[in-house]
């Protein structure tokens, strides 16, 4: 693999789980629980008062929201290590907004603090959601030098692949010989490490792309032709069919791993070719 700067990836950390990002929202849904208590003890004495509070926390619960929006948005735009460009609305920054807007109204004419008070605490509020929950990401398309293609294009096609996997995998549970259902394991253990390398250095796109899109739809479809039919009556050429495109398959992952890495294109073409007369063969 070449030395040169990889563009567009770039290594991370750990990232949060789906449950602890959403928990991270969650204070900003339980703090403004006080300004909806206020308005209902407020809401048959002094009316104004139940209105500010009503209004506060009601815009403080949309901030929530979309913040939350921005948290998901952020966690899936860095979820791969090719950077993407995130959503056109900075729902961050917006849900930081509206909820210094909820808190000035909530304050100003919920508790009947002065203007000027209520709007420190409403830029506090505001500065303290950008403190805790950062800036959105950036909206700009990353750049991917001498590659030809974009980061959006990549993790596309990447995702498709992801998708086609999760339907073997689907298939594979489906299937009852155990043999076969740990080659598929394995395929799909192969077919992952490729999309790593992919992910790692995009360039390596240009020649996994054939394997991701035509050859993987492939493999896709047989296993799951395979999957609907071998259950109904004798299926011993059935079986042996679907092992000798597994046998393929397996030859097939093996050599676009090792082309990937010394970077030789020709020799895996003809492999890709010679699996897809099979499984036109094998009517898939």
């Amino acid at each position: 693999m070449s030395n040169l700067p990889r563009g567009g990836a770039r290594k991370l950390g750990p990232e949060p789980t789906a449950k602890l990002r959403r928990s991270r929202a969650f204070l900003l849904f339980l703090l403004p629980m006080p300004m909806l208590i206020l308005a209902c003890v407020n809401a048959f004495g002094d009316v104004v008062s139940a209105l500010g509070y009503a209004a506060g926390f009601a815009l403080s619960m949309i901030a929530a929201t979309l913040v939350r929006k921005g948290l998901d948005i952020e966690f899936e735009a860095r979820r791969r290590k090719i950077v993407r460009r995130s959503s056109a609305i900075p729902y961050k920054a917006l849900g930081a907004v509206v909820l210094g807007a909820g808190i000035l109204i909530g304050a100003n004419l919920g508790a009947e603090i002065k203007l000027v008070n209520s709007f420190l605490l409403a830029l506090g509020a505001l500065a303290g959601v950008v403190m805790v929950y950062g800036t959105d990401p950036s909206r700009s398309a990353p750049e991917m030098p001498a590659i030809g293609v974009s980061a959006e294009e990549v993790l596309e096609i990447l995702e498709e692949a992801e998708a086609k996997i999760l339907a073997i995998e689907a298939a594979r549970s489906r299937i009852h010989n155990v043999e076969l259902k740990d080659r598929l394991r394995s395929i799909v253990s192969g077919v992952r490490e490729i999309m790593a390398i992919v992910e790692e250095d995009p360039r390596d796109l240009r020649r996994a792309r054939k394997f991701l899109k035509v050859y993987l739809d492939g493999a896709q479809r047989v296993t799951e032709g395979y999957a609907d039919t071998h259950t109904q009556g004798d299926t011993e050429e059935l079986d042996k069919s679907f092992r000798s495109v597994l046998t393929t398959i397996e030859t097939v992952i093996g050599e676009q791993k090792q082309k990937l890495l010394e970077n030789n294109l020709t020799e895996l073409d003809v492999q890709i070719e010679v699996l897809q007369l099979q499984l036109e063969k094998e009517g898939v």
